[in-house]
């Protein structure tokens, strides 16, 4: 035990470090020497104590708000500009984007023109006209054509083309804009397409993106992006093709449709065409099939099943039994973009920035 006045040292040293310190005071202050204060004077290098940070009580929670009302915000404002696209006043004439040359409305020239009224007859002689296809896509008349507006509507929109050139390009809901030709009835899918036809009824329907779906008295053709449809004598729809298609799988192919039902399955016409067939020519198998069930009991049916994938099941059964009915499978596994689809088309919501008349090109054949 300490006397009192080594007691008295010991506070001494504590309070102006006079004196001999304690040992256990002595280990401590060795302890603490890296965080002793020293002024400025005597500073060297300032030690640097982490500061604890502090998380804010419901930062996060403000930060989803703030997201949760921008995407709100952004889907609204992406509604009211889908819905005021897909309006039009009935009746309301459309506007003329751009005219090169002169035409003849109802049969009276004029030099200018701004808008086309519905079932005003425009032929064009040489000129070409760019319309505004109410709000919801483009067309271009080419030359020596005769076209009407026929009506126009919010969701219907209805054209004629007896004659001549046409470029469409349409984001809309499938059969919101439809052409009527001497072949039949054409209706956009969500798509761009080119139509040529003269007064006969012959032509051909060229679809660049989408589909299109083709009305006539002698069926209904399917007509994807990067295919065509000839229209015959009369108009007769043919079997659409893909662009790249060789000129020996054409010539095939239009042999097999001209014989229709007494085409033989087996027939030279169809090992020509199998011979010349490419996976991208899966579309015209698949439509001939459509048109013609019976050929299914030749090899049209066993390359068509090489060609589409495997986990699409068609059976020649099935064909027998329901027709072209049983090939939805098919029809479904085809690599285009689903017509259900048509808003995932939405470039074709913009104006084309290409001559009309570059617009009006075939892209083969």
């Amino acid at each position: 035990m300490k006397p009192p006045f080594e007691h008295a040292r010991d506070g001494e040293y504590l309070w102006d470090r006079s004196g001999e310190p304690d040992a256990d005071v002595a280990g401590l202050e060795r302890l603490l020497a890296p965080l002793r204060w020293q002024d400025s004077a005597r500073r060297g290098a300032e030690v640097a104590v982490p500061v604890p940070r502090l998380r804010k009580r419901g930062s996060r929670r403000r930060g989803a708000y703030a997201v949760a009302a921008a995407l709100a915000l952004a889907a609204a404002g992406l509604y009211g500009w889908h819905a005021h696209r897909m309006a039009w006043p009935e009746a309301r004439a459309w506007q003329v984007a751009g005219l090169e040359g002169h035409v003849r409305i109802d049969g009276a020239m004029v030099a200018s023109l701004d808008a086309l009224p519905p079932r005003a007859l425009l032929e064009t002689g040489d000129a070409t006209v760019r319309l505004r296809a109410a709000r919801i896509g483009e067309v271009v008349v080419g030359p020596r054509s005769r076209f009407r507006l026929v009506e126009t509507r919010s969701g219907r929109h209805r054209t004629q083309l007896q004659q001549g050139t046409l470029w469409a390009r349409v984001w809309a809901p499938p059969g919101a804009f439809g052409v009527s030709t001497p072949a039949g009835d054409v209706f956009d899918l969500g798509c761009e397409f080119v139509l040529r036809a003269d007064g006969g009824g012959r032509g051909s329907l060229t679809v660049r993106s989408g589909w299109v779906q083709v009305d006539s008295r002698w069926r209904e053709v399917l007509v994807p992006q990067g295919t065509r449809v000839d229209f015959g004598e009369g108009g007769e729809p043919g079997i659409p093709y893909d662009l790249g298609a060789s000129d020996g799988f054409l010539s095939a192919l239009r042999t097999l449709d001209a014989q229709g039902r007494d085409a033989d399955p087996g027939g030279v016409a169809m090992r020509a065409l199998l011979a010349e067939s490419r996976a991208q020519d899966a579309i015209s198998l698949v439509a001939l099939l459509h048109a013609y069930p019976a050929l299914a009991e030749g090899p049209l049916y066993e390359r068509a099943q090489a060609i589409m994938p495997a986990d699409a099941r068609v059976t020649r059964a099935a064909l027998r039994e329901r027709g072209a009915h049983a090939l939805s499978p098919w029809w479904d596994a085809l690599p285009y973009p689903r017509i259900k689809r048509w808003w995932m088309q939405w470039p074709d919501a913009f104006a084309a920035r290409d001559d009309a008349r570059i617009l009006l090109r075939e892209d083969r054949r």
